[in-house]
């Protein structure tokens, strides 16, 4: 289970490695605006992931904390700006209080989550909204040093090489949520993960889907002028099943789940494992030899490039 952190020196070793990896094109004198409050500030617009964000200190009584504001802006922002949502997270102890979450698991590694509580959102849209919205997002139990535990959304692991897109996948599933539009960028058509894998892995496994459903998205998949692949009868339904880190145990669980849900769609589906380009040169051996198709996976930046989908399906 994760670790709530409160230790300040660990708080702001995350607090630091967010800010470092957190670039962007500045604004200067941006009027921030939110119900009941405003301010001017400098922003950071990360054009590539459509979002702009800002940290700010804030002292109101309670224990001090900082304020990463944060803003859905697929276009560049201009001189006034809404903010999405605000994730505050406290200098010093755990605090309940705060959507901002800081936790570390069993290794030490560090991640940045949130309670789920939305400030600013309409009536009906809630905490309990939102995790009914945000269903398949990264849910995982966390402990406080208080020894309650509670459930947060884990949002990224503070060392990954994608913390800036799996941070701007947040503001826009946020900026849905609170606009009421339709979720996008996720497939339908991937058996359950497994919840025992690693945190890190899961949150990759959501830009894996993402760019996944990208790309059937560009072969006609889900219909449009030419529907190259159509769903209605014409070729199997393509069924998938994603493996994130390429662990034995993770590899084992997709492989079977794939397996038993091919047994019970029959000749309906095509299924099809995503696994990563590079694995044990054991597992990659076995993959070799499944009665189903394998398509490999490699990390272009942030952005997850398919080998061998067209060929898997045909």
């Amino acid at each position: 289970m994760l670790q709530v952190v409160g230790e300040p020196r660990r708080i702001d070793r995350a607090v630091k490695r967010l800010q470092g990896a957190l670039k962007g094109v500045p604004s200067r004198g941006v009027r921030l605006t939110w119900r009941g409050g405003e301010l001017r500030t400098t922003i950071h617009w990360l054009r590539d992931d459509g979002f702009w964000w800002a940290f700010e200190p804030r002292e109101d009584g309670r224990r001090p904390r900082d304020a990463l504001l944060l803003g859905h802006a697929p276009h560049p922002p201009g001189k006034r700006e809404s903010i999405t949502c605000e994730i505050n997270l406290s200098r010093a102890g755990a605090d309940r209080k705060v959507a901002g979450i800081v936790a570390a698991d069993a290794a030490g590694a560090l991640y940045l989550a949130h309670s789920g509580r939305m400030g600013g959102a309409r009536a009906g849209q809630g905490k309990r909204g939102f995790r009914d919205f945000l269903a398949d997002g990264v849910w995982r139990p966390v402990a406080w040093p208080d020894g309650a535990e509670t459930e947060a959304l884990v949002i990224a692991p503070l060392d990954s090489p994608r913390l800036v897109r799996l941070l701007g996948r947040f503001v826009a599933d946020v900026h849905r949520f609170k606009t009421g539009a339709i979720r996008d960028g996720r497939t339908r058509l991937c058996v359950e993960p497994s919840t025992h894998d690693s945190v890190a892995a899961a949150c990759d496994r959501h830009l894996v889907d993402l760019a996944l459903h990208e790309e059937l998205a560009k072969r006609g998949l889900f219909g449009g002028t030419v529907d190259l692949f159509s769903l209605r009868g014409r070729r199997p339904q393509p069924l998938f099943a994603l493996v994130a880190a390429g662990q034995p145990e993770e590899l084992a669980l997709a492989v079977g789940s794939l397996s038993l849900a091919s047994a019970r769609g029959g000749s309906a589906v095509r299924p099809i494992l995503v696994a990563p380009a590079h694995l044990d040169a054991d597992d990659a051996a076995a993959l070799r030899t499944l009665p189903f198709a394998c398509v490999r996976y490699r990390w272009r930046g942030a952005r997850a490039i398919f080998d061998g989908l067209d060929d898997a399906l045909e």
